[in-house]
């Protein structure tokens, strides 16, 4: 943030190598993970935390969790990692990006969006440790970019939110907006959709902290009521000034994430003399009103926001942290305060609970050669509910020239992240060259996503198959 502010802190085809003896087979396609990510589809109720009380999130009936750190394992929450990326990254993208990549693989399955950066608009004490500069940063988000979605296509990738800074005279450098220490996140903005940021995220970042402001200020009318006050955009509504940014530059399909948003409330009567505290004080909220805001900006985003898919408080438990009396990110906290009960009566906006449908492999193929022995090969497959409502499932099996024969059971129901194996077996003895065909058809209870789906079954019967061995390459 600002130095008015605080600081802290969204299935394709493969190829399985196995044996490739000339005696059995050549490939099997698309046996790719077996655990399928599914979209975003409930609105995204987060918080950042220090502890992660997932239990707490859990009953408060939050589904979004933003951490730090690699979760290493699945939890029953959402998760968006925060990535750590700053001006010192930009001098050697390369191992920025192999570090990415290392963190996706790892992190695979257990992380559903990736936040590139923090608070890139803002100087060296902040989030970019040198003069910001929104094209340098687009480099950066475009590498972790590419890097996640080979790796993990179906995680989001969200761009460092941006720090309201208000509007800043000066011009640095030819940057407009910027006095070579922070820039006005505004222009930032539109220099990074220049320097073409925009084709390398699911969603962009933004921090729309209220100030003062209740959460319904109109932004950038300047109102003698502090509540009311959104002169310089330091008020939650802000951000419908960066989807108009959005809009005019070509970014209207994208969606937007609070990945930071808050009220900040007294601390203790010494703190304010913390120097920590200067150029705060204005900001601070009684609890209960940071509780109606909490919960006004939540109901405001729903109805108004369609283009907002997901919002993070700043922040859940920092005040149990052990953080020394007068931090001030202590008193963005909600853990104890009237906030925690608010937000957890708050009705929350959820899709209708939908069946999903994901089939791995999606293609089973095998090749042998025509004078090989008779053939047999035994195929799992796995239909697994990657949605949120009960389905039913039937498989049927269409020979063509090729006839096999399939097992399990054959229709059953499928409960959301449960699996259900079938298994199919391809046989042949004394066929001519040529290709052999059938298919597995999967359909599935009216409504399921991605049903009907229909694998094609494919025996290649060759005279002769030939080894190719490609050369070894030493990365420099």
């Amino acid at each position: 943030m600002h130095k008015n502010h605080h600081s802290h802190f969204i299935r394709v085809l493969s190829l399985i190598g196995g044996s490739l003896a000339l005696a059995t087979w050549l490939l099997w396609l698309s046996l790719g993970g077996l655990r399928a990510e599914t979209a975003v589809t409930d609105f995204g109720y987060g918080f950042n935390v220090a502890a992660w009380d997932v239990s707490r999130l859990q009953a408060m009936g939050f589904n979004w969790m933003k951490v730090f750190n690699g979760p290493g394992s699945r939890l029953p929450v959402n998760i968006l990692l925060r990535v750590d990326a700053n001006a010192g990254h930009f001098n050697n993208l390369s191992a920025f990006g192999d570090s990415v990549a290392a963190l996706a693989q790892s992190q695979k399955g257990f992380v559903d969006a990736y936040e590139i950066g923090n608070e890139p608009n803002l100087d060296a004490s902040y989030g970019w440790t040198a003069a910001p500069n929104a094209a340098d940063y687009a480099a950066l988000l475009c590498e972790a970019y590419g890097r996640i979605k080979a790796i993990d296509p179906n995680a989001r990738v969200i761009s460092a939110g941006l720090a309201p800074t208000g509007r800043v005279t000066g011009n640095w450098n030819g940057h407009p907006g910027h006095n070579g220490l922070y820039q006005d996140e505004r222009e930032f903005f539109k220099e990074f959709i220049a320097a073409g940021g925009g084709n390398c995220l699911d969603g962009v970042g933004y921090h729309p902290y209220g100030f003062s402001a209740d959460f319904d200020a109109a932004p950038d009318i300047y109102s003698a009521d502090s509540t009311q006050n959104c002169v310089n955009g330091f008020c939650f509504r802000g951000t419908e000034k960066i989807y108009e940014i959005m809009q005019t530059n070509g970014l209207g399909g994208k969606i937007v994430w609070a990945t930071e948003f808050g009220w900040i409330v007294n601390p203790p009567a010494n703190c304010l003399s913390d120097p920590g505290w200067q150029g705060r004080q204005w900001q601070i909220v009684s609890e209960q009103k940071q509780a109606d805001n909490l919960v006004g900006a939540f109901e405001y985003a729903a109805a108004n926001w369609p283009w907002m898919e997901a919002m993070f408080i700043f922040n859940l438990n920092f005040n149990q942290a052990g953080y020394v009396t007068c931090e001030q990110m202590r008193y963005y906290s909600v853990q104890g305060r009237p906030a925690e009960a608010a937000l957890t009566a708050m009705p929350k906006v959820t899709a209708p609970k939908v069946g999903e449908l994901a089939v791995s492999p999606s293609t089973v193929a095998a090749m042998i050669t025509r004078s090989q022995p008779p053939f047999t090969q035994t195929v799992p497959i796995q239909l697994q509910n990657v949605g949120t409502a009960v389905f039913t499932y039937t498989a049927v099996l269409t020979p063509g020239s090729l006839a096999p024969t399939l097992s399990g059971s054959s229709s059953a129901p499928i409960s959301p992240t449960a699996s259900a194996w079938l298994t199919v077996t391809i046989a042949s003895s004394g066929r001519p060259t040529g290709t052999y065909t059938a298919w597995l058809t999967i359909t599935a209870t009216s409504g399921t996503t991605n049903a009907p789906t229909t694998i094609p079954l494919n025996l290649f019967i060759v005279d002769q198959i030939h080894k190719v061995y490609l050369p070894v390459v030493k990365r420099p």
